[in-house]
């Protein structure tokens, strides 16, 4: 199997007009998927969480032609700058199956997985063990995955009158939901086949499309977070369950030098020259290491030596950032985010100054975060102790994390 087939691109469908929600609200405003849910863009809540999957290559966000203002354009930019993968725009078509063939046709033109799952901005929770269990659908021979839930309450049929006709066994029945993933050369050609025409423009999602073309669809464990935005009191609801937190809490960490060996030595994500190594299991990166510590200190969730122990010749050499995306993946999938990463290195050399802008970019990589949300300090320890004999060096990171104030802990 190619490599590609272990990592998926995401076509985000945010072009809607929100037709039922406007007509719920009291006064105009923007569409639900440019509303704000906790302090931000419903449409970010679900971009911030795919493209901190680790298998996430590419997403293309399909934007309205116009109806945009200058504040949303902008909060988009910096969450696309932000973003660990790279993320385009395009624009939509006058329906949904319109705007997804243009996504497909704008990420044909770029170099692109071979696994595509097509998303509704209107779903802001997006838990990754879902995504997980759409890629293993596709590594598995599936044409389509589509996560889905069973129905648990009784189904009447009625008629025009809402008189009852009959009741529905519901053993069968599947509430459907997205992301939808796909092969992407099947459909592209599959809304190409079909543009134009009454099919294309009355289905109302991918798999739709994929049933009448007869393609073997299988359906994953969907779940409960997934729920669509499509009435005000949709959002009020949201708005309600998503009731948080603010957790702040802090890590320490420290490495002795080696002068047995010569540097560079790696802090918050960059190589800096020392003339001397470091004495770590991993490449011993303290800045992303208190970091670590710190969120998941927000979270209950131990240290780092609990999650990664340095006993396990797994992590020998390993790359810190994988440590910190851990950490930060189980934020999102707790429902979170994070409002700053703070950390102070201390040191009396290397110097700090001359690669900090260079670190807090690279924590903006790392993170997904602006740099806004990014604190990179360095201080020395006037000559006293370990640090201040040139021993070694020393970090002490602080994390502020907003939490739905349901949590309860990490599942698994």
């Amino acid at each position: 199997m190619a490599a590609a087939d272990h990592n998926m691109d995401f076509i985000i469908l945010a072009a809607g007009q929100s037709r039922r929600f406007s007509a719920d609200m009291p006064s105009p405003g923007p569409a639900k998927q440019f509303r704000l849910l906790s302090g931000k863009l419903v449409l970010l809540h679900s971009l911030d969480a795919i493209g901190c999957w680790p298998h996430c290559r590419r997403i293309m966000v399909v934007l309205p032609e116009e109806g945009v203002d200058e504040l949303v354009t902008n909060q988009l930019k910096e969450a696309a700058h932000s973003c660990p993968v790279p993320v385009q725009f395009t624009t939509g078509g006058a329906t949904r199956t319109a705007s997804t063939l243009n996504g497909l046709r704008a990420l044909a033109e770029r170099e692109h997985s071979t696994s595509v799952a097509v998303h509704d901005a209107a779903r802001p929770f997006v838990p990754h063990h879902v995504l997980d269990a759409l890629l293993a659908a596709r590594k598995a021979g599936a044409d389509g995955a589509v996560p889905a839930l069973p129905i648990t309450d009784t189904v009447k049929q009625v008629d025009r009158e809402q008189i009852i006709l009959s009741t529905i066994d519901r053993t069968s029945l599947r509430r459907v939901q997205t992301p939808q993933a796909f092969a992407f050369d099947t459909l592209l050609r599959l809304h190409e086949a079909f543009a134009g025409g009454d099919s294309h423009a009355k289905v109302t999602d991918d798999a739709s499309l994929a049933e009448i073309a007869g393609m073997k669809l299988i359906c994953v464990d969907g779940a409960s977070e997934l729920e669509k935005i499509t009435f005000a009191e949709d959002l009020n609801m949201m708005q309600n369950s998503q009731q948080t937190e603010t957790r702040t809490a802090s890590g320490f960490d420290v490495h002795k030098f080696s002068p047995d060996e010569s540097g560079p030595i790696m802090i918050c994500g960059v190589a800096v020259d020392h003339d001397q190594g470091l004495i770590a299991h991993s490449d011993g990166d303290v800045g992303l290491h208190a970091l670590c510590d710190a969120v998941l200190g927000c979270l209950a969730m131990g240290d780092i030596g609990q999650h990664f122990p340095p006993s396990d010749p797994k992590w020998k050499a390993a790359s810190s950032d994988q440590f910190l995306r851990f950490a930060l993946d189980q934020v999102t999938e707790a429902g979170g985010h994070v409002s700053l990463l703070d950390v102070t290195l201390i040191c009396e050399r290397p110097k700090i100054g001359p690669h900090r802008q260079e670190m807090t970019d690279r924590l903006s990589q790392i993170t997904g975060l602006p740099a806004s949300r990014l604190s990179v300090k360095a201080t020395t320890s006037e000559r006293l102790g370990f640090t201040g004999r040139g021993e070694g060096i020393a970090a002490l990171a602080q994390a502020t994390v907003c939490l739905p104030s349901s949590y309860t802990g990490a599942k698994g």
